[in-house]
């Protein structure tokens, strides 16, 4: 976890924070920051209550967030999501997003392919580059695919649904030059630099999903960052969303079972506590604080923490199930 001003948040969240745009924050990121920010000293009663106001409604949209991502069965009905639609379309509309817009988002035309105008020569370059970066990933000399199809990325005129093909294959060499660079440990480490390839290649996975959402790929592409990044809930909803697109496809289906078998173990101290900051925006440090004062006031209580530690693992602690019920049973006596 790393602070933010009074705020904490995880190390991506961080970097994205960092680099000031907006449009790679998530709901949790954005709706942390607008509610937690300082509020100028010299505003009237009608502006205050203006803040409230939408305070409460980003309050109500961080709800549908939580509610959707942490659903039970992981689908919703059509009255559900008729009422969750016109929920979330009163809060946009408040403020300032155009109804016809999202009515164009409900029934799929947003998603229709724009009309493009083609360059053939730079087509013919793109096919050209595209040849050398798949032979290059084949070679595994990674770093000249990545260089290879970023020039593809930025040629005129060439189709957007190409172009997510070019920032697919991006994303999938920058993964494969992280784990070269890993010298094939095991061990999965935080990132705390914008220069990270697993950071680059999560906003070339999405960038891949922007340019043609309909695709497959680009969230199979999105998912296998979040998997590195040890966040398969994530991983999951990714993943899920390609096997919708392409049901067929069997590399989809494996890495969604890899993560919802990991997700179906008993999740670590860490990661409870950085879900608990997501959904409710608890701080984990706090929290922390709050159980070592606990501890050194009450033994029964600090031999609990010790068997909690023990069953799920923490970060100086190991997990082992028979430490742990030794502390549970020291307690209850």
């Amino acid at each position: 976890m790393m602070p933010v001003g009074t705020l904490t948040f995880i190390p991506f969240q961080t970097i994205s924070i960092a680099n000031g745009d907006s449009n790679q924050w998530d709901i949790t990121t954005l709706t942390s920051l607008l509610l937690n920010g300082d509020r100028p000293k010299t505003l009237s009663q009608a502006q205050i209550q203006e803040l409230d106001h939408e305070d409460l409604l980003l309050k109500q949209l961080r709800d549908i967030r939580n509610k959707l991502a942490h659903h039970a069965s992981k689908a919703i009905d059509d009255t559900e999501f008729s009422q969750l639609w016109t929920d979330i379309t009163n809060i946009l509309v408040a403020f300032g997003e155009s109804d016809c817009e999202l009515d164009k988002l409900k029934d799929d035309s947003v998603f229709e392919a724009p009309i493009q105008s083609i360059n053939k020569e730079n087509a013919k370059e793109a096919t050209r580059l595209n040849t050398l970066g798949t032979q290059a990933h084949k070679d595994g000399k990674f770093s000249d695919v990545i260089a290879l199809f970023t020039k593809a990325t930025v040629l005129l005129g060439v189709l957007d649904r190409d172009r997510a093909v070019f920032y697919s294959n991006i994303s999938s060499s920058r993964l494969a030059l992280y784990e070269k660079q890993q010298n094939g440990t095991s061990s999965i480490f935080e990132i705390d630099d914008q220069r990270d390839q697993r950071y680059l290649a999560l906003q070339d996975a999405k960038l891949a999903c922007n340019l043609w959402p309909t695709w497959w790929k680009g969230h199979f592409r999105v998912g296998k960052v979040y998997a590195t990044l040890n966040e398969h809930d994530k991983a999951v909803n990714s993943f899920e969303r390609a096997l919708a697109l392409e049901p067929t496809k069997e590399e989809i289906r494996k890495a969604l079972d890899e993560s919802r078998h990991i997700l179906s173990r008993p999740r670590t101290v860490p990661e409870q506590l950085n879900a608990l900051q997501e959904t409710i925006g608890i701080n984990p440090e706090n929290l922390r604080m709050l159980h070592s004062l606990a501890e050194a006031t009450d033994s029964a209580v600090a031999d609990i923490l010790k068997g909690y530690k023990y069953e799920h693992g923490d970060v100086d602690v190991k997990q082992d199930y028979e430490q742990a019920a030794k502390y549970y049973a020291k307690a209850a006596g």
